[in-house]
């Protein structure tokens, strides 16, 4: 019996010089799972790609403009701080077309201008997700499903690494 092949959704983002900061286009939609609700389409954001947090947020804006109803509620834990906040179900499209279907999404107050989402470890797990800061340049990838060959940069510094002898 032959193994069917897995197929991998993947984008890449060229920043100019060295970013401090992992912005790309988002799309969010309402879930196409949600029956009964009439489906605006995607609507146009900016992401910021955030390892340290542990699921994906979006703003009250977000909120309003796709008419979202709660789905329920999560306590959402900050440096000094937790409250309880309202989750919803939404569709998110990331850049090169690669979406995920159904994640639950936090809103909260997101203070960083021009950001609409946060995309946390919840989407950031789902994959395969690099940064190199080569030639004076910040290069960021992401795959989805995760590939069976992970990247080893130890491995790597190893093999052109002079050896000791």
């Amino acid at each position: 019996m032959k193994k069917a092949r897995r197929f991998h959704f993947a984008f890449k983002t060229e920043y100019g010089g060295i970013t401090r900061e992992l912005r790309t286009e988002i799309k969010i939609k309402l879930p196409s799972s949600m029956v009964g609700r009439t489906n605006t389409g995607w609507i146009g954001l900016v992401g910021l790609w955030d390892t340290g947090a542990t699921h994906s947020v979006i703003t009250k804006s977000v909120v309003d403009r796709l008419k979202l109803i709660p789905t329920g509620k999560t306590m959402v834990f900050g440096i000094n701080t937790s409250e309880l906040r309202d989750t919803f179900m939404v569709d998110i499209g990331l850049p090169n077309r690669v979406a995920i279907p159904d994640v639950t999404v936090t809103e909260c107050v997101i203070n960083s201008p021009g950001i609409d989402v946060i995309i946390g470890m919840n989407i950031i797990q789902l994959g395969d997700f690099s940064i190199s800061n080569g030639p004076g340049k910040t290069f960021f990838s992401f795959a989805i499903p995760p590939f069976p060959n992970p990247v080893d940069l130890l491995a790597k510094s190893i093999a052109v690494n002079p050896k000791k002898r």
